[in-house]
């Protein structure tokens, strides 16, 4: 009944075993490091955004749960207006909820457009009276391959 029992503690408040001390400096030491290396990984992939005034972009669109799995990720060709932030861009996007034909977009959600050099697409219209129907030529070239088309309308 007298005296201390063997699990007893025999720190006062606020006191803290040397042990837990010493676990404590090393776990923030280890996570530092772990910080360290993983900003050297990251930092190797990163690419800041280098966009523009002018570019031509797409905007990656929000894939909601309910989307089907073949709709575009991306949606049309727009041009950047202005740039706001190192990160945040204007664009020509019509805006439904603040009812304005501009948005700002984060650069994450844009990607470059580059347009293909062998890619061609040409329409010429031949026949053209008002009672006579439009011949209408595509003539595509993909892959050094010459695609041609011809379609009433």
């Amino acid at each position: 009944m007298y005296g201390n029992l063997p699990f007893e503690i025999s720190l006062k408040d606020n006191e803290i075993y040397p042990p837990l001390e010493e676990a404590r400096k090393l776990a923030k030491e280890r996570t530092e490091q772990y910080y360290k290396i993983n900003k050297i990984r990251y930092d190797k992939k990163f690419q800041e955004a280098d966009f523009k005034v002018g570019d031509l972009v797409m905007y990656e669109e929000f894939q909601y749960p309910n989307t089907r799995k073949l709709s575009p990720p991306y949606s049309g060709l727009y041009t950047v207006l202005r740039k706001c932030s190192d990160v945040l861009f204007e664009i020509d996007r019509p805006n439904a909820l603040n009812k304005t034909d501009t948005e700002l977009v984060h650069s994450v959600r844009l990607r470059h457009f580059h347009p293909s050099e062998n890619f061609q697409l040409n329409y010429i219209q031949q026949n053209t009276h008002n009672n006579e129907k439009k011949i209408i030529t595509k003539r595509n070239i993909l892959r050094n391959t010459e695609i041609t088309e011809f379609c009433l309308t």
